[in-house]
């Protein structure tokens, strides 16, 4: 991504725009697999919050991604984190989805769509 001049006003180096280079990246590499791919990139500096972040608000982002990050360095897939009752925990996906009211049917006509449009195989399922 290379290094930027310019600072911001405590003095420290501006971080490179992260988002544009995802997007680059992502279709480059679907580019030289002879692939179509469409990346949708929004800032999310203006959806997030509609007031800055405070102290309490930096310190539960880090703790996220810090427990983020050790589930994945432990191997973990197909989870989520959050707090329960004052922890950091890893959360299951299917224990996420498991009581919500929206239901994405395995053979339906979305889930089909979705493995067309990513070219992944569709799965074999046992009735």
């Amino acid at each position: 991504m290379g290094e930027s001049a310019e600072k911001d006003a405590g003095g420290n180096k501006k971080l490179p725009p992260i988002g544009d280079f995802m997007v680059a990246q992502i279709n480059a590499h679907f580019k030289n697999k002879g692939m179509e791919a469409t990346v949708k990139y929004i800032d999310p500096s203006y959806v997030i919050r509609s007031v800055a972040a405070n102290s309490d608000d930096a310190y539960y982002c880090h703790t996220l991604a810090a427990s983020v990050v050790h589930g994945a360095m432990a191997g973990f897939t197909g989870f989520s984190v959050g707090m329960v009752n004052n922890h950091n925990v890893l959360i299951p996906i299917p224990a996420l989805v498991a009581k919500s009211p929206r239901k994405l049917a395995p053979t339906g006509r979305t889930w089909g769509r979705v493995l067309s449009i990513t070219g992944q195989p569709s799965p074999e399922i046992s009735k």
